[in-house]
């Protein structure tokens, strides 16, 4: 598992939006959000997948109409003594997404 200054690194590195889903996790009666970014919208570029586990409180806006960047995204890591919202996961340019979740990991 990588720490989060690592996955920061890689959300800088890629804004570009292949593929974003949300799936309920059965075993944990939550839901976990697939998260699929490249550093370019060229076809064959490198996609990096994470998944976030046990997200909450998920917003998005202004999505679609053409090629979709997440610009600035930023993951921090909260104190607020809350088990199942560990961190926070922000696009902080223009807002497009955000949530809280559990737990992180490369797929």
């Amino acid at each position: 598992m990588i720490d989060v200054p690592k996955l920061n690194e890689l959300l800088v590195a890629n804004s570009c939006l292949h593929a974003i889903s949300i799936q309920l996790n059965m075993d944990e009666m939550a839901y976990d959000l697939f998260l699929s970014i490249s550093a370019c919208e060229k076809i064959g570029a490198e996609i990096v997948r994470i998944r976030f586990i046990d997200i909450s409180q998920f917003a998005s806006r202004d999505f679609g109409g053409g090629l979709t960047q997440l610009m600035h995204m930023n993951v921090d890591k909260l104190d607020s003594g809350f088990d199942r919202m560990r961190y926070e996961f922000s696009e902080l340019e223009d807002k497009k997404l955000s949530f809280y979740f559990a737990s992180f990991s490369i797929v």
